[in-house]
């Protein structure tokens, strides 16, 4: 089984010959960077290695970045939407639009939560999947002594659930009052979807500088996405793709995905790739020592 970023057998990670990471990240088949190092076309991946920084992991050769791989998710980069404002009114502000491909095997997973930041602010995600979907939340206070830590319940900080399916969402940032009675502390709200848990209100973030709060949501809150293989087909309409000591399930929704059978390990879409554990193979060991004693 290919776990957290990682796979827990080495040796068969990516395809012969191909790279098996990119910077810190894990690169474990059927993705690979290339597309001859991968499933197919929807598994392709781009490693960005132009600039003098750490080389960084893309989708397909899109903007969306990879942060880690696992064996049934991807964690990739999350945008925040803004709007600030002064005494005047309105100042600058950036509306996202998030999509993954309507091609690509991957779904917005639904570990994750649409979150607003803010005393003053409401905002739409929108979306399609099955159906078309919209929701969101408000971000209200009056006061900086009424915003808790830790605490993302509408006051300065608002949490939202999100369906299963996603492609592709859509954020709209909307203030009540142009933030006109509590400008003395929080000018700006957010809007932006995160991992469930990753997230810790502070009221600070109501005050810090706005380039400042958008570079760390970027660089340290992830966005959870699901992948599948063939989300049109299930096991039975397979053959070969799920290899030696492993076994496919259907994934709810649709699709399907491999798995090593119990006892082994590693990467069940390569030749060779599950391997019996080390407690078996030392279980083995004994027991044949028993047998001489």
């Amino acid at each position: 089984m290919i776990v957290g970023g990682s796979t827990t057998n080495n040796t068969n990670i990516a395809k012969p010959n191909c790279p098996a990471s990119c910077g810190n990240v894990i690169v474990p088949y059927p993705f690979g960077i290339g597309t001859d190092c991968s499933l197919d076309d929807t598994f392709n991946l781009t490693c960005n290695t132009s600039n003098h920084e750490s080389p960084k992991l893309f989708i397909g050769d899109g903007n969306l970045r990879i942060y880690n791989i696992s064996d049934s998710e991807l964690r990739i980069i999350t945008f925040v939407s803004s709007q600030c404002y002064n005494q005047n009114g309105y100042v600058d502000g950036y509306t996202s639009y998030i999509s993954i491909g309507s091609d690509m095997p991957l779904t917005f997973s639904t570990k994750n939560k649409f979150t607003v930041v803010g005393c003053d602010d409401f905002a739409l995600i929108s979306g399609r999947d099955y159906v078309y979907f919209a929701g969101g939340c408000y971000g209200l206070c009056r006061e900086e002594v009424d915003v808790i830590d830790g605490e993302c319940s509408g006051i300065g900080c608002c949490q939202a659930s999100m369906p299963k399916g996603l492609k592709y969402y859509n954020v709209t940032l909307n203030t009540l009052n142009k933030h006109s009675n509590v400008l003395s502390f929080n000018k700006c709200g957010y809007g932006f979807l995160v991992e469930e848990g990753k997230f810790k209100f502070n009221t600070s973030y109501l005050s810090t500088d706005s380039s400042n709060f958008i570079n760390m949501i970027r660089s340290t809150m992830p966005v959870v996405v699901d992948w599948v293989i063939k989300s049109n087909k299930s096991c039975d309409a397979v053959v070969n793709v799920c290899k030696g000591n492993s076994s496919c399930y259907d994934v709810e929704g649709g699709g399907y995905r491999c798995k090593c059978k119990d006892g082994y390990e590693g990467n069940p879409y390569l030749d060779e790739g599950c391997q019996e554990t080390n407690i078996d193979l030392r279980s083995k060991s004994l027991n044949r020592c028993d047998i001489h004693a």
